[in-house]
């Protein structure tokens, strides 16, 4: 019997993810979370897969709040 894992109710502190999940995570949409992707170096592609560092937006942010 081969049971599929639902990925969606799985809570990982991951320091990547998808593009939702990172709209999600600093309340901005698709467009504006691309532009600060860019922006950042943060864009991580493997084939068609869209990834975004977020150690990488979160130092970013921080750098242009002046935090650091």
């Amino acid at each position: 019997m081969n049971k599929r894992l639902d990925r969606s109710n799985v809570e990982v502190d991951a320091r990547t993810g998808r593009i939702e999940k990172a709209c999600a995570k600093y309340g901005v949409g698709r467009n504006t979370m691309r532009q600060i992707a860019e922006q950042a170096g943060a864009v991580i592609r493997f084939g068609r897969n869209y990834l975004i560092d977020f150690k990488r937006i979160d130092e970013f942010l921080d750098s242009l709040a002046g935090n650091k």
